[in-house]
């Protein structure tokens, strides 16, 4: 049914648990996985011409998103390696999220996503946002929200 399932991951439990389901569904369906973290390109807070977080500050963030990503992907290849399924993983910087899900789910050809919903509810959900919800409404590849 399925051939190239995406699994987004932000390092929270409920995205590993996810992972780990998405994976067992690869292995059903013989499909193979990309693993995609999607992380920030600044990290500063800018009001008008001031700016928090210096250049120097600046790159020490970005390495540190960079190896954090690499963990929370690297735990995705462990549990396709276990389960033998084919994997592929993708580190990117964008603007949001949510745009880097849908665009790489397009450009590597996936005809599945799986990813976790995280359960806010109410002003937070309101404040925060849903990149779930995001990724939902605008792509047209099926959705597999886990909770």
């Amino acid at each position: 049914m399925f051939k190239h399932i995406l699994i987004p991951t932000d390092g929270s439990e409920t995205s590993d648990r996810t992972a780990k389901q998405a994976v067992n569904l690869a292995k059903q369906f013989g499909a193979k996985v990309t693993a995609i973290h999607v992380y920030a390109p600044n990290f500063g807070i800018y009001y008008g011409e001031a700016v928090w977080v210096d250049d120097k500050m600046q790159v020490q963030l970005r390495e540190t998103a960079e190896t954090e990503g690499h963990k929370y992907l690297d735990r995705v290849e462990q549990s396709a390696k276990s389960a033998g399924v084919p994997f592929e993983r993708v580190l990117l910087e964008s603007d949001s999220a949510w745009k880097g899900i849908v665009e790489t789910a397009q450009n590597r050809g996936c005809d599945l996503i799986m990813m976790a919903a995280h359960g806010r509810r109410g002003l937070t959900a309101l404040l925060l946002g849903s990149e779930t919800n995001r990724v939902l409404t605008h792509t047209k590849i099926p959705v597999l929200v886990y909770r």
